[in-house]
């Protein structure tokens, strides 16, 4: 497999697995791949071809250099972790707040590697207290305040360098006994 990337940011600008070419197999070479492509930037580095770098996407992994900065390989990014501190009242395994446009949840991400970094927060529905956070020991704390409508949410977490993380919760009808005294 050859992986081609761009020499000054180091960023995966494409790849190719072998080439069937007059009865034998061959690496690609870049000028066959980016025929248009100004290459006085481009570098390659040839690999074993791994499935898991299709089946992970190309733009969850980066090259992996040694202490001089040859490039030796390549790596998955770090990812980031989220979770929030929201219960799931109605036992389907999604965690919930009440469609009450008050209740709040705490969402955490984390990175696995520990460094710090800016997280960004994105949620489908309720409003975020804050949009993007600065880690502390690679960790980092909004909350969420639930919508007036019961519906399915996603939030996602994503900084420079990390693989993104998303979490599934809901906005649920409000139990008949806080609904009553409301």
């Amino acid at each position: 497999m050859i992986i081609v990337y761009n020499r000054s940011t180091g960023e995966i600008v494409g790849h190719c697995s072998r080439v069937f070419d007059g009865g034998r197999w061959r690496e690609a070479a870049i000028d066959e791949l980016f025929p248009e492509h100004e290459k006085s930037n481009l570098a390659s580095v040839h690999f074993a071809d791994d499935a898991r770098y299709l089946a992970y996407g190309p733009h969850n992994w980066r090259l992996r250099r040694d202490e001089s900065g040859v490039v030796t390989g390549i790596e998955r990014l770090p990812s980031l972790v989220l979770t929030c501190d929201a219960a799931d009242s109605d036992g389907d395994g999604i965690p919930d707040l009440p469609a009450d446009s008050a209740s709040v949840a705490h969402l955490t991400a984390k990175t696995n590697d520990g460094t710090n970094t800016e997280i960004t927060f994105r949620t489908t529905r309720g409003s975020l207290n804050q949009r993007t956070v600065s880690t502390r020991e690679g960790s980092a704390t909004v909350e969420l305040r639930a919508a007036g409508e019961t519906v399915a949410v996603t939030v996602t977490a994503t900084a420079p360098g990390y693989r993104a993380a998303n979490l599934n919760m809901e906005f649920v009808p409000i139990p008949a006994q806080l609904a009553g005294s409301r």
